[in-house]
């Protein structure tokens, strides 16, 4: 319950990162509710399931289905809000993502070269196709500040079923050709 009190106090930018990162890291538990370790919450999140109902008889013609963990969101951080923009303006103009959310000023602390370190980043929350990450993480490490680039992802499951279609429809599946 002291948590609850806590978060009354957070900026709405990292309940919201707690909670996307609260999601993703119970998606096993979306992906088979029965298993022991599932939770009510886990369970009561069961029902948002993006396929439909006749998924599991075969698809009735004309009903869309998702297909889970054929979309990812994948991190970002960078330095500070001019190469956020620059990198997502980039990545959208490339057609490597469908979203990019900028989410200002996080709180990083970690490990660099030996030493503690704690800076004041912009973390990037990208949306889309996961057969598109490694092209997603080399766009990154070219246009990129930092040495070493920070580009993590994580399959997205479930969730509302016309922005996921949005996501395939706006990503394409393979890098457009330049002819």
């Amino acid at each position: 319950m002291q948590y609850r009190a806590c978060a009354r106090l957070l900026p709405p930018r990292w309940i919201l990162a707690r909670n996307l990162w609260i999601v993703a890291s119970s998606s096993s538990s979306f992906a088979s509710p029965e298993a022991p370790h599932a939770t009510s919450a886990s369970a009561k999140m069961s029902d948002l399931k993006c396929e439909s109902p006749a998924a599991g008889r075969g698809a009735v013609a004309g009903e869309a289905t998702y297909q889970a963990g054929s979309s990812s969101v994948a991190y970002v951080t960078t330095p500070d809000r001019e190469s956020a923009r620059k990198l997502a303006l980039g990545i959208i103009e490339h057609k490597l993502a469908a979203c990019v959310n900028i989410v200002p000023q996080i709180e990083s602390i970690y490990m660099w070269e030996g030493k503690v370190n704690e800076d004041c980043e912009y973390l990037l929350m990208v949306k889309t196709r996961t057969r598109r990450i490694d092209e997603l993480s080399k766009f990154v490490r070219e246009h990129h500040p930092y040495s070493v680039a920070e580009v993590i992802s994580l399959p997205i499951q479930n969730g509302n079923l016309p922005y996921l279609k949005w996501i395939e429809q706006t990503v394409p599946d393979q890098a457009e050709s330049k002819d």
